[in-house]
């Protein structure tokens, strides 16, 4: 089994998620990321494109709660950008200066990020940038239900505990107040989405990743991360 995480690391693991929205990587990745908080360690750097300030405090109180419910006193920092919702499309230079900034500078282990074949334009945004800024690392794109009814049968399996799973979602509920009205925002409908992931892979629970490509080594030989400051042509 290949973990998220690539071998030969001599400290935690740095991880870096990338979502369009406030409530993205929780509901994509949520569950995900308390396990490697708890068991590896990680250090979680989380780069919003799009928010006002209502949808800021909860993004930001909900990164402290699941930092704090994973058990795990690593370090975490959030960054979240002022964007207008819905129109990321036309402002694509300014979510890759967002992401440039906050990402690069974090210079990830792994990096999550939306679907790239996600029906909303926001997160198709922000997955094309992920691809195109992070091209030395692994790049596990999370999924979100919506009435678009775009899910594809992921390629990468997470299994997570009953406990994780449920803590996932009733840390979203509280957090993000905001998006309760919403057809989609269902405590339901984020259960049953892990617990089909869970049939497909033979676990209770699990959160479903798409990985288009993905470099194994045959040793364990040490990873050394991209310099920061490595740009290649087509980065401009």
């Amino acid at each position: 089994m290949i973990g998220f995480v690539p071998s030969g690391l001599d400290r935690p693991p740095r991880i870096l998620a990338l979502g369009a929205h406030c409530d993205d990587i929780e509901i994509g990745a949520g569950a995900t990321l308390l396990q490697l908080l708890r068991e590896r360690g990680a250090s979680l750097c989380m780069v919003i494109a799009a928010s006002d300030d209502l949808r800021e405090r909860e993004a930001r109180a909900s990164a402290a709660a699941f930092v704090h419910a994973s058990g795990s006193d690593a370090s975490f920092e959030i960054h979240v950008g002022s964007l207008a919702e819905n129109v990321l499309p036309g402002q694509l230079s300014a979510v890759r200066e967002f992401v440039l900034t906050h990402g690069r500078s974090f210079a990830p282990d792994v990096v999550f990020c939306p679907h790239l074949a996600d029906r909303h334009q926001d997160h198709r945004v922000m997955a094309e940038c992920a691809h195109q800024l992070f091209r030395d690392h692994p790049i596990f794109e999370y999924e979100i239900a919506k009435y678009d009814g775009d899910l594809h049968t992921p390629n990468v399996y997470c299994g997570v505990t009953e406990t994780d799973a449920t803590m996932k979602v009733s840390l979203i509920e509280q957090h993000f107040a905001s998006q309760l009205g919403r057809t989609w925002f269902d405590r339901e409908a984020f259960l049953s989405l892990m617990r089909v992931r869970g049939v497909e892979c033979n676990e209770r629970y699990a959160e479903g990743f798409h990985v288009r490509k993905l470099v194994v080594m045959a040793s364990d030989r040490p990873v050394v991360a991209p310099p920061v400051e490595h740009t290649r042509k087509d980065d401009q």
